[in-house]
């Protein structure tokens, strides 16, 4: 699953904007379809896929509030 995201996420910014997030499913979920919406291509075999290893692997510590989606400031943001 790795791969695939790499290979959808990439073709517009740096790993770094994935792995710098810490997000809830529902968080991951809101920046899936809002990257969609700006021309990312997540099969829908795949979504469920891609929601699991963001989360699992990029989700926020337990315990700790996390980031909303979508708030982005200084050169992260692009």
């Amino acid at each position: 699953m790795q791969a695939k995201i790499k290979a959808a996420c990439t073709q517009c910014h740096n790993a770094g904007r994935i792995t710098e997030q810490q997000l809830t499913r529902q968080q991951w979920s809101a920046e899936l379809k809002k990257m969609e919406g700006l021309g990312a291509v997540i099969p829908d075999a795949n979504r469920a896929g891609f929601l699991n290893y963001l989360t699992q692997n990029f989700g926020s510590p337990k315990g700790t509030a996390s980031k909303p989606a979508g708030n982005k400031s200084g050169s992260a943001a692009k």
